[in-house]
């Protein structure tokens, strides 16, 4: 087998068991400017670029999240100059927010988070999606260069944060 069919073979396997936390990471970056399929192919890219770099001194599901979250970031900071014109309110980011208390059904709840999410800064998303994935501490700290301990205390307060949100 040819080194080209090998890495194809590996990249096939990685995203497609990766695509779940690859999608949920894009999900939680995407906005009016950076569209859901934009950011997923970004990250494709920079999966297969990176593939014959990963030393393998961390988990694999913690260089996807690396790979992915640096990769939405950096094309938000790439792409700044076509929001700042047409997008002046972070609320313009949010999709048709939904009432929380109305009666909803669980897709409609999840939209509702994902928009409260969405305004959240950069590395705070990072947080809470790995949270909400049920990362350990350690695995999110390794993703965002930050200590468990900090990790914990951003946590707490993007918890409360978010429960402001919803008053």
């Amino acid at each position: 087998m040819r080194k080209t069919d090998e890495k194809e073979s590996r990249f096939i396997e990685l995203t497609d068991r990766y695509k779940d936390v690859i999608g949920r990471v894009c999900c939680t970056y995407m906005s009016a400017f950076a569209s859901f399929d934009d950011l997923y192919q970004e990250v494709l890219i920079n999966i297969w670029q990176g593939m014959d770099g990963f030393r393998g001194e961390a988990k694999i599901s913690t260089w996807i999240y690396r790979t992915a979250i640096n990769t939405c970031i950096t094309w938000h900071r790439k792409n700044k100059k076509h929001s700042s014109s047409n997008i002046s309110r972070i609320e313009d980011l949010v999709n048709d927010p939904i009432d929380p208390a109305a009666d909803n059904t669980l897709a409609e709840q999840l939209q509702y988070l994902r928009n409260l999410i969405s305004q959240l800064g950069a590395i705070d998303r990072a947080i809470v999606t790995m949270w909400l994935d049920e990362c350990p501490y350690d695995e999110i700290a390794a993703v965002t260069g930050l200590s468990q301990t900090n990790v914990g205390v951003r946590l707490h307060r993007i918890k409360q944060r978010l429960a402001q949100m919803t008053e």
